[in-house]
């Protein structure tokens, strides 16, 4: 089980990663013929920041998904070595759920928001802001996944080994 949901998170993360990138290189090229266009010919297109703002907007939260999934998000370690280590992993998905239910929240609240842009438009782009909203679900619905693939994980495997070779280093 535990296999399958990795393939699963790392085939996920692939996606989100192409996805992301993508996003972010379409927002430097939007940026680019920007600048440009208002510098080089004193012109300039009324729609360009609007969307690189919304495409940042997806970057970040779909970036965040990877940030989870890479337990890459700050975290205090400093009382690890104060925890037995068999107990660190029950202790990490105890907080990777609690994690995960404010995640939840964040996905109900978006769902929320997403729905109520659907009778607005944005300004240059005439895009329905549903689209712009649809980040925050999206991105918390990645984050959830991924959060709750590492409770799974820490459950049955224990504490990571990286996480228990930088407890043994904190001893010495």
């Amino acid at each position: 089980m535990l296999q399958t949901l990795d393939k699963l998170s790392s085939t996920v993360a692939r996606v989100t990663s192409i996805a992301a990138r993508l996003m972010l290189a379409s927002v430097a090229v939007i940026l680019f013929v920007q600048v440009v266009l208002r510098f080089g010919f004193n012109f300039s297109l009324p729609w360009p920041e609007e969307a690189a703002r919304f495409l940042m907007v997806w970057v970040v939260m779909l970036g965040g998904s990877l940030l989870v999934r890479d337990e890459q998000l700050v975290c205090v370690d400093f009382f690890d070595s104060f925890w037995p280590r068999s107990w660190l992993g029950y202790r990490n998905a105890f907080f990777r759920l609690l994690l995960a239910l404010l995640l939840g929240v964040l996905l109900v609240k978006g769902i929320d928001s997403a729905v109520f842009g659907l009778r607005r438009t944005s300004a240059a782009l005439n895009l329905s802001w549903f689209w712009i909203y649809l980040s925050v679900p999206v991105g918390a619905a990645l984050m959830l996944f991924h959060m709750v693939v590492l409770a799974i994980r820490d459950l049955f495997r224990g504490p990571d080994t990286e996480q228990e070779a930088s407890l043994l280093r904190a001893e010495l």
